[in-house]
């Protein structure tokens, strides 16, 4: 077991072909220490850092801060709603690929161990190409859904943007008696002449605007 730190949110590297290439760093929270020493077997035969397991309990997100792994294998039998909130809070502030073990098969406790932020939730028998195989598809949805996540909010932020230059068009061709047209190439040269995203100069005429308007 290693004690290398790593930034969270950069995908290790995996599949790069050199069996001594590092696959990023893991941390085990488990109470179970037969199940975690299991665990640690499994992957430093598969030449994974481990970093020092630690015990679930509350109070989880300051040690796994301190620790900076890439991936997180939680063990516990039965999760019930207190473990699956320690889960939540420490998803929250540390998100990163996180594989859950359990014998819980329920399907309730799966779909919510999956809204705690679990990326991938196994139950049966640890061996060495299932443990590599669950961890490579937990990383895989991990940040398949971040990037799913990035482009619906950058989305959201042309959306805003967009109506946020409709409006200084508006404002613009009102001033300038021009049509829309017009007001948008005005628009455009002002961006350009102050260096600034056309964005940014549609919120200052419409704030201008505003001060203005509040004046009268």
């Amino acid at each position: 077991m290693e004690a290398a730190t790593s930034t969270p949110g950069t995908p290790p590297a995996y599949g790069t072909g050199n069996p001594s290439s590092t696959k990023g760093r893991i941390l085990i929270i488990d109470n179970n220490p037969e199940r975690a020493h299991a665990l640690i077997q499994i992957l430093e035969a598969s030449l994974y850092k481990v970093a020092v397991p630690v015990r679930l309990q509350e109070g989880l997100t300051g040690q796994v801060t301190r620790i900076k792994p890439d991936i997180i294998l939680i063990g516990v039998d039965f999760p019930g709603q207190t473990v699956l909130g320690w889960v939540a809070s420490l998803h929250e502030s540390y998100p990163c690929p996180t594989v859950m073990f359990s014998r819980d098969e329920r399907s309730e406790t799966i779909q919510a161990a999956t809204r705690a932020g679990v990326s991938a939730y196994a139950v049966g028998k640890l061996t060495g190409a299932r443990v590599k195989t669950i961890i490579e598809a937990a990383v895989a949805r991990f940040y398949e859904y971040r990037a799913l996540q990035e482009e619906l909010e950058k989305t959201k932020i042309n959306l805003a943007e967009r109506k946020i230059i409709e409006r200084a068009k508006e404002v613009v061709a009102q001033q300038r008696g021009c049509n829309e047209s017009q007001a948008y190439q005005i628009l455009r040269k002002m961006a350009m002449n102050r260096r600034k995203r056309l964005a940014e100069i549609s919120q200052d005429v419409l704030s201008v605007a505003d001060v203005l308007t509040n004046k009268l």
